[in-house]
């Protein structure tokens, strides 16, 4: 029955009112430009729907409500509101839909007539009545089954997508069975991708398993292009065609000589509207290829141009390694460079060309004549150095080692303190049997490491090595030979060492070592979380809680890694020349072994040097161990000492007021935040604060001396704030509490009694916290693009891989700069916002050099050329030479993430 003429009540009378798109038959480009006008044609494809609407909009089921379905919806929201979903409820709703003509359609009225039935929850009404209704249809199915017709479907379709909850979307599809009759959405679904709403035509094609109607043009390229990849990921499961073409189109991406010009002209082409152009780089597409490998278990084999881009970069790697760092063994440099190189020509050629760059023209020559290259595209150092003084038998490394060789460098090292021939490597079930019967006879302890063979971001990590070392042996397990043997020995190590809370078992960032060991060996079945680990990296860090403790030895620099913690406590540093090697590849050289069995020993030795420290000062250790370390048995009651102990800290922790009793402008103030606020220090430059930010390898103690000489206020958390607090007046150094960086913005403008107007928002340099900037025209962007281009080539953009797509946290980030919001169409809504900023502004640059007055280069080649069209005025940092304009942005900060702090 047709309802446009009844007059009836309720709210489906506004279904055909609901927003939908008009059509243009025509887009209208200008013909005779020099420049291509960007921000006219993203206007104009903005809003194109290739298809009639009606199709969208128009319904044969009436979603009025009459008289008599009023009093009962009245009812039953009113039984609802105070039995929820209870018997008496359940059972008048069974009653009706058994009373009904047909009861799809009186389910469908009275779901969209419910009040909330755009943002339904799991406890409201639409969800009552979509479980409860689900249950009655599943129990009569059989009697139901011929009301079900596809144009009933086709009209719940559109009802239900009419609100985005996919929850509520799939129930609904899964009550009205779409799947099982699921060509006759394509049209619908066709229409979405019309009108450019590609995350809904992906939810629902996923939903509906409609893979094999859909290319992966059609929505899936334009998803990533809008940083949507969740869509993505969850339609890919579904289908294996797909994930393969996907990998592929990626890939053949990368060959291009500039990624981002290539995916313009294809955005271009294809009227693809939001795309992140921001982030659209080589490192971001890298890593959506590596994701979508590693999601899907793909072949290697898709993506050959993600493999010499991989290899390159790991080439690189393994030389700076070589010849910068000098930590590289003649064997596992070798070994390594051999894998990253394998038979690409280009890339053997690169590797003789950087060898001899780096002047070591002998190692050079050994490649050279390794990988029979042609003398012709040899460098010409190397050609003019005589042949005979390197016959071509001779190796690129020593074939043979000892033991008490020292290979790498001058440098005294850490050695293994017990006789050689306790590292034991067990490498057949013999050995692992004697292992298992003997070698965990009586101990407490052991240290646990692991070793893989570096993967340089291809293939997944497989575990290679195990060690485990007690006091008296180290046991160097080789799961390459023995993963797939005896899963009951497996087992059994298992129950005996890593699920006996009796044995302490020590590591260092045991983290990804569990994570390998679980994967690797899944026979062994453990939980680290309850078993007895301990974490040294972990216990090192608590260790600043206890100021009397002190290591033997002092180490000037170094993080925290385990050779500064070996050096710290042992005097030596770790020989880590082996660290980078084959560990896959058999026979093992005795210096891996050796390595090995070192790596997993030292574990022992720093514990007990530790325990010493604490001993020395009678303080607990075992205590701190015990809380580090959890067990399956009854956790153990806190001390009186211990609440003494807290009470004590807690009374050190109390913050001064503040120093300001009426409120200041963002710029009188300056601040210096401390690493682990660097969130927050990025958000107060935001608003126009003077904020320095420390690097992660800086020492909290840093902040005092910015404190000190340029009178900043220090920003810091719970830890350094005893500390640091002692260092300036009160009430200059803030103990920030919150973890959430919109509440920790809040949080210092309230103790501050800072005032942020919308003059401070973006007048400090985002990167250098500068605020001394060169305002230029389009003309001179344009002068400078053409100065760079000849140098540089075609600008790449993002070809330096600054990220990932990944998250609009991510973007935030970045915000403001020249790779922050290439917007097609810049933001009118708050007149000129850069009129009255809190900067200083300069109007002279050397655009011959590209350089600021200060000497330093502008960053030109990061402004995508599409952005010079479309903005008249840019702001050029003095300081780091970033690239500034008033994009979209600026309205979404104050009317987002700023919203309720700019006056």
């Amino acid at each position: 029955m047709s309802y446009q003429n009844k007059s009836v009540r309720g709210r489906g009378k506004h279904f055909n009112n609901m927003q939908t798109y008009q059509r243009e038959d025509s887009i209208s480009r200008p013909q005779n430009s020099s420049y291509p006008n960007y921000a006219v044609q993203r206007r104009e494809f903005q809003n194109i729907s290739k298809h009639d609407n009606n199709c969208c909009k128009e319904i044969s089921v009436n979603l009025h409500l009459y008289d008599e379905d009023i009093i009962f919806f009245q009812d039953l929201k009113m039984m609802y509101q105070s039995l929820k979903q209870s018997p008496p409820v359940t059972s008048k709703l069974e009653i009706y839909f058994s009373s009904c003509k047909n009861p799809y359609d009186q389910f469908l009225k009275l779901l969209y007539n419910c009040q909330d039935f755009y943002s339904a929850k799991s406890k409201s009404l639409p969800m009552l009545l979509i479980d409860e209704f689900k249950k009655w249809s599943a129990r009569n199915k059989s009697e139901l089954r011929n009301l079900l017709t596809p144009q009933l479907q086709i009209d719940a379709f559109k009802i239900i997508t009419k609100q985005n909850i996919q929850f509520v979307t799939k129930l609904i599809f899964e009550i009205f069975e779409m799947a099982e009759n699921c060509d006759i959405f394509v049209d619908s679904i066709n229409c979405y991708i019309d009108k450019k709403q590609y995350k809904e035509a992906c939810q629902y094609s996923a939903m509906l398993k409609l893979h094999d109607k859909f290319s992966i043009e059609d929505f899936l390229v334009p998803l990533i292009l809008q940083d949507k990849l969740q869509c993505v990921d969850d339609f890919l499961h579904g289908s294996k065609r797909h994930q393969r073409e996907l990998v592929e189109f990626l890939d053949v991406m990368l060959n291009n000589a500039s990624l981002r010009q290539s995916m313009e002209q294809y955005v271009l082409e294809r009227e693809i509207p939001e795309v992140r152009f921001d982030k659209l780089h080589v490192k971001s597409w890298k890593k959506i290829i590596s994701r979508l490998v590693k999601m899907f278990k793909l072949s290697l084999d898709l993506t050959p141009n993600l493999n010499k881009r991989r290899n390159a970069g790991a080439l690189q790697f393994l030389l700076k390694k070589r010849f910068t760092k000098n930590t590289f063994s003649d064997e596992s440099w070798k070994e390594m460079v051999e894998e990253a190189v394998g038979d690409d020509e280009n890339l053997q050629k690169e590797l003789v060309v950087s060898v001899a760059q780096y002047g070591e023209l002998s190692e050079a020559l050994r490649w050279a004549i390794f990988y029979s290259i042609d003398k012709s595209e040899w460098p010409y150092s190397l050609q003019l150095l005589d042949e005979n003084k390197l016959p071509d038998s001779v190796p690129l490394s020593p074939s043979t080692e000892d033991w008490d060789q020292d290979n790498s460098s001058k440098v005294e090292f850490h050695k293994y303190p017990l006789p050689l021939d306790t590292i034991i490597l067990v490498d057949n079930i013999q050995k692992f049997e004697n292992f298992l019967d003997t070698g965990l006879e009586g101990i407490d302890l052991v240290g646990i490491d692991c070793e893989w063979k570096p993967s340089f971001g291809g293939q997944c990590n497989e575990l290679a090595l195990m060690q485990i070392a007690t006091r008296k042996a180290v046991y160097v397990i080789d799961v390459v030979n023995l993963a797939h043997k005896e899963p009951h020995m497996w087992q059994d190590l298992g129950k005996h060492l890593f699920n006996n809370c009796d044995i302490l078992k020590l590591g260092f960032n045991m983290s990804s070592d569990i994570h390998m060991i679980r994967s690797a060996l899944p026979h062994v079945n453990f939980n680290p979380k309850h078993l007895g680990f301990l974490d040294l990296c972990t216990l090192w860090k608590h260790i600043e809680k206890y100021p009397k403790v002190r290591f033997p030895y002092e180490v000037k620099s170094g993080g925290l890694s385990l050779t500064t913690l070996v050096c710290l406590s042992l005097g030596h540093d770790l020989d880590k020349s082996e660290q980078f090697s084959n560990w896959e590849k058999r026979p093992l050289r005795d210096t891996q072994i050796y390595y090995a069995g070192l790596d997993a020993y030292c574990l022992i030795q720093v514990y007990d040097v530790i325990k010493e420290c604490f001993g020395r000062v009678n303080c607990s250790f075992d205590d701190l161990c015990y809380s580090l370390v959890q067990h399956e048995k009854s956790p153990r009651k806190k001390t009186k000492k211990n609440h003494h102990r807290r009470k004590n800290a807690d009374d050190d922790m109390v913050q001064p007021p503040s120093p300001h009793i009426e409120s200041v402008e963002a710029h009188e103030i300056k601040v210096v935040c401390d690493t682990m606020l660097q969130g927050l220090g990025k958000n107060l430059r935001r608003c126009g604060i003077d904020t320095v930010i420390l690097e992660n390898d800086q020492d909290h103690k840093e902040c005092a001396r910015y404190a000190i000489d340029e009178k900043r206020y220090i920003l810091t958390k719970k830890g350094p704030f005893k500390v640091l607090n002692g260092y300036v007046p009160a009430g200059h150094c803030l103990n920030v509490n919150s973890n959430h960086v919109d509440e920790q913005l809040q949080e210092v403008l309230d103790f501050y009694k800072v005032k942020v107007t919308k003059d401070h928002v973006f007048s400090r340099c985002q990167a250098c916290n500068g605020n001394s900037f060169v305002k230029v025209p389009r003309e001179t962007m344009l002068a400078l693009y053409n100065v760079t281009t000849p140098k540089f080539g075609p600008p790449c953009y993002f070809e330096d891989e600054a990220s990932g797509l990944t998250s609009d946290e991510d973007f935030d980030d970045f915000t403001g700069s020249a790779y922050s919001e290439p917007s097609y169409s810049p933001s009118r809504s708050f007149g000129n916002p850069s009129a009255n900023r809190k900067w200083e502004i300069h109007e002279n640059i050397d655009v011959e050099r590209c350089q600021t007055k200060l000497g330093i280069p502008i960053k030109i080649d990061l402004v995508p050329l599409p952005v010079i069209y479309n903005y008249d005025i840019f702001y050029i940092c003095e300081e780091c030479g970033k690239i500034y304009y008033d994009g979209t942005h600026l309205e979404r900060v104050l009317t987002g993430r700023l919203q309720g702090i700019v006056q």
